[in-house]
């Protein structure tokens, strides 16, 4: 089956409620306006015929007790209103003293000049006692429901009007549903033509989808734009992992190869001392594959870890007294601050790989005469581990990204550290395994705050 647009749905959509609202109500309007005044008319007679009785039964009173045919004829005569109904006056023995036959009935059925005319189903024979308790006579009423040209004409007219504004109604929908329908279906169609480019691995976003004013179709088209920042961020990083890779893998081997083909050629004697050279970058060489295995490994979906309950300073206390001799020797001020009674679920081997990866790049980062503060505190019934230095610290373009595998600035993550680019990626790939978070605060120059929370 075809599919349609989404603004031709939203059109069709608003014409049809158009087209039910413009016909069935106008269509109801008209047809509780008629019964309103068809009932108006029917409450309006049996008033006046009320009043007629009362006139009739003061006029007995008047004549002593006793009907005169001549005063019934003067009430009743003058009322055209009785148009309609043939009216018969009998006394308390049934006999007959008057009958009203309009002039009207003698022409039922024909519409006179008058314009009225009756329809013989709505026919009704009405019995109304005169004396008010006393049986002084009745009156009998044969009452038919008149529309005359009036009556006529205004519902006539009700019709007429109401149909003329369903029609305007429904046009004005109409042309509101196209707008409408252009207005909502606009970035929707903004968004496939995106998202249509990015698949093609086009992320530019310098055109920027304009606002509608609706909430979803706005967090929609910036979830887009978010996508496609985050797709070019990672394309950048992908490329830039591939030169990293390509080159940590290439030094070593050339250093090794290098060596082996002097020897192997007689240009260089087989030393221990180059030997061991060989042995470090093989060294280095096996390094950089562990830790990409081991990342692999942390990131995939067959990590398990087996959590214990720990109290964490007691499970600090040993790695950070292991670190002390190091930054002595290095000239950086060390000192710790663990507060006592914080107890987690943790794998204790795991997380002794995330602690230690901090603590050696703060010791790699930080020059001598500089310091390094670790912590352990809880806030808001989390616990928190904060390493912080006063290092070299990281750039605010490059802070995004340091938990990258293999991301490294140009300065502060320089190759010279001789860091692989893969320990913070490790730290963080175990952090959220144990369904917690790593944050880092820097400032160029100043240092840097990495700070973990577990619930």
């Amino acid at each position: 089956m075809k599919s349609k647009s989404l603004r031709r749905h939203f059109l069709a959509l608003y014409v049809l409620l158009a087209v039910l609202s413009g016909i069935v109500v106008p269509a109801l309007g008209v047809h509780f306006s008629v019964n309103a005044f068809r009932n108006y008319q029917i409450q309006r007679r049996q008033a006046d015929l009320e009043n007629l009785g009362d006139s009739l039964a003061e006029l007995y009173e008047e004549e002593g007790g006793t009907w005169k045919r001549r005063r019934v004829m003067d009430v009743l005569r003058p009322a055209p209103q009785w148009g309609g109904m043939v009216i018969s006056l009998l006394d308390s023995n049934g006999r007959e003293i008057f009958t009203l036959k309009p002039l009207q009935m003698a022409h039922r059925g024909r519409n006179s000049e008058s314009g009225n005319f009756f329809d013989e189903s709505e026919s009704e024979h009405l019995t109304l006692k005169l004396g008010r308790g006393k049986n002084i006579g009745r009156l009998e009423i044969e009452r038919k429901l008149p529309t005359g040209r009036y009556e006529v004409s205004f519902i006539t007219y009700l019709t007429r009007y109401t149909l003329a504004g369903a029609f305007i109604m429904i046009l004005f929908a109409c042309g509101v549903g196209y707008l409408v329908a252009g207005k909502l279906s606009r970035p929707v169609i903004k968004v496939i033509e995106r998202t249509q480019k990015i698949s093609r691995g086009d992320y530019d976003i310098s055109e920027k989808i304009s606002s509608v004013g609706i909430r979803e179709l706005d967090d929609l088209t910036k979830g887009v734009e978010n996508l496609a920042r985050s797709l070019s961020g990672q394309e950048k990083l992908r490329r830039r992992l591939m030169v990293d890779v390509a080159h940590e893998l290439r030094t070593p081997l050339t250093v090794v190869m290098t060596q082996i083909e002097a020897i192997s050629d007689g240009i260089l004697e087989p030393t221990p001392e180059r030997l061991s050279v060989c042995l470090d970058e093989m060294k280095r060489l096996g390094g950089l594959i562990e830790n990409v295995e081991a990342l692999t490994r942390l990131e995939g979906e067959a990590l398990e870890i087996h959590t214990e309950p720990t109290d964490m300073k007691n499970f600090l206390e040993p790695v950070i007294e292991s670190f002390k001799p190091v930054f002595e020797k290095a000239g950086i001020k060390f000192s710790a601050e663990l507060e006592s009674g914080l107890s987690c679920e943790i794998d204790r081997n795991q997380f002794r790989h995330v602690i230690d990866n901090l603590l050696s790049n703060a010791l790699r980062y930080t020059n001598e005469g500089g310091e390094v503060k670790a912590k352990l505190f809880s806030k808001d019934r989390k616990i928190f581990i904060e390493v912080s230095d006063t290092g070299i610290g990281i750039s605010e373009k490059d802070l995004p990204n340091i938990f990258e595998r293999f991301y490294r600035a140009d300065e502060s993550r320089a190759r010279v550290t001789g860091g692989s680019g893969v320990g913070l990626a490790i730290v963080k790939a175990a952090v959220e395994a144990h369904n917690g978070t790593i944050t880092a605060k820097s400032v160029k120059g100043e240092g840097s705050t990495f700070t973990i929370a577990l619930s």
